[in-house]
């Protein structure tokens, strides 16, 4: 491995990450709660829709761009051409810049044909600064790709946490000082995309080292790799579209109404931004240039210890927070978001237990794309097929936990049906000991739970405070005693021989 991608920049990297992304989250939850709060339901609802169109731009303006500057970045920094590096992320950047634009004025001008289908009347003058908006989103978003092939965590997610806490600081001065509105939220949000936008950029253009190499130009053999690449993660984005739960929210908005909506988005949202929080997340930068480093056909048992850890660690945080959720959501709610979409709340469980069993996707779909199994993910997009036929089925008859069902069963399926065609590499060791201890740990603290619940008559604060002391004893114990195996937290010590051994420690995740 070149000095890129050595232990000691992988070590820094993920110090930087465990340093700097936790403020952003923190931040990011704290704004999420503030509009729940601060907007009424419907408007929530409308919020939420438009933010809906992210993941339409996504996949319909796509070309597999993001895809490829990720798998492929890596590639050429490792093989120390940089500036064939950057003249991919340059050339990514353009692609999408016009590419989004040109979908945005188709949205534009048939703004009055189909704006009424999903109740937005009367919003198309707020759709202009959401352009504005999405134009720079994915700016960000190959510039932060870019920053992370070359593990400089420390200034893309430095960025990142200031454009959150940027947007919660503001929402709170305009919610409790002036009065909040659609247009104010999305005015402060373009304003803190713009902010990170320049910064990426600034970090990118003096921190990046864009003149290494000898070579200025792609190869004709590359080119084809590349465009073979891309036009499969076109048509994989593509068909990702329908399984992505803010797809969702149009076929409420179009059964339904804008607070069935708002509902849906928050149950869906609050479960995405504790996932964006996990372990797994946090170090997906990292890890991401690193496994696709390697060369799986010489390193199969590397690729089958790694693969292990991250499955591990996909389920050793969010199956603990579903039994919190599932436990004492009447109280979060009432608490954390002043009662809002209270009579929604019996459905925060089921969300959480399908992004417990769709942890699995990080690590199954590197192992895939390890592999450049872009066909197979491709195929694993028949599963939106069933999503959209389950939509259109169980929404008039269950109402939003329709939604959940099969948004939450069509992500499963795909990510098991990409599994079964990588399951020679994608061994999760330990899976049956693993399913075994962690129904030992927290079985006492459901029944404990339970019981609090149903035997103290305290207000609703008191007893959130009890389910969280219960659930920090549990996870403590869990942690130390129960989660990893003794080969996986050897491996964790190696890998972070340093200081940071002392804060895995502190926390159980080493002995």
């Amino acid at each position: 491995m070149t000095r890129l991608y050595s232990k000691q920049r992988a070590r820094r990297a993920v110090f930087h990450t465990l340093l700097l992304r936790p403020p952003g989250q923190v931040a990011g939850f704290i704004g999420y709660v503030l509009l729940v709060r601060l907007l009424s339901e419907a408007e929530y609802g409308i919020y939420s829709l438009f933010y809906a169109v992210l993941p339409l731009l996504a996949a319909v303006a796509s070309f597999g761009l993001e895809h490829t500057l990720r798998r492929y970045q890596p590639e050429y920094l490792k093989n120390g051409e940089n500036r064939i590096a950057d003249r991919l992320v340059r050339r990514i950047g353009l692609f999408r810049l016009a590419s989004t634009a040109v979908v945005l004025a188709l949205i534009y001008v048939s703004w009055p044909r189909v704006a009424g289908f999903f109740d937005l009347d009367g919003y198309r003058s707020v759709f202009v600064i959401f352009a504005g908006l999405a134009l720079t989103h994915f700016q960000c978003t190959i510039l932060t790709i870019a920053l992370s092939s070359h593990l400089l965590q420390q200034h893309s997610l430095g960025m990142q946490a200031l454009f959150s806490i940027t947007k919660a600081a503001l929402y709170a001065v305009a919610g409790y000082v002036w009065g909040i509105d659609l247009v104010t939220v999305f005015l402060i949000d373009l304003g803190a995309y713009l902010l990170l936008y320049a910064g990426l950029k600034y970090l990118y253009t003096t921190r990046a080292d864009r003149r290494s190499g000898t070579a200025d130009k792609l190869p004709p053999e590359d080119r084809r790799r590349l465009f073979k690449y891309g036009i499969f993660y076109n048509f994989n984005d593509a068909g990702t579209l329908p399984l992505r739960t803010r797809t969702d929210n149009f076929f409420i908005a179009a059964y339904l109404d804008p607070v069935a909506v708002g509902a849906y988005s928050f149950c869906t949202q609050l479960s995405q931004t504790i996932y964006r929080a996990t372990p797994l997340k946090l170090l997906e930068s990292v890890v991401r240039p690193l496994f696709f480093s390697l060369n799986y056909k010489k390193n199969v048992e590397r690729v089958h210890v790694y693969f292990s850890l991250l499955t591990t660690f996909g389920f050793v945080l969010m199956v603990p927070i579903f039994l919190f959720v599932a436990c004492w959501h009447r109280e979060l709610v009432e608490v954390v978001f002043a009662g809002k979409f209270l009579e929604y709340a019996p459905l925060l469980a089921l969300v959480f237990f399908f992004a417990a069993a769709n942890s699995i996707d990080i690590p199954v779909t590197l192992v895939a794309q390890l592999k450049e199994k872009a066909h197979i993910i491709l195929a694993s997009r028949i599963f939106s097929l069933y999503n959209i036929a389950a939509l259109l089925v169980l929404i008039p008859r269950m109402g939003i936990a329709g939604a959940m069902l099969a948004s939450g069963s069509a992500q499963l399926m795909k990510h098991l049906f990409i599994w079964w065609f990588v399951r020679d590499l994608a061994v999760w060791r330990g899976a049956w000991r693993f399913i075994g201890r962690t129904l030992v740990a927290w079985v006492p603290f459901v029944a404990l739970s339970l019981a609090a619940r149903e035997l103290l008559p305290l207000q609703p604060a008191v007893l959130l405070t009890i389910g969280v002391l219960l659930w920090g004893i549990a996870f403590a114990l869990y942690m130390r005693y129960f989660a990893l195996t003794s080969e996986q937290r050897e491996l964790l010590a190696t890998l972070f021989p340093g200081k940071e051994t002392r804060f895995l420690r502190a926390f159980g995740v080493v002995h």
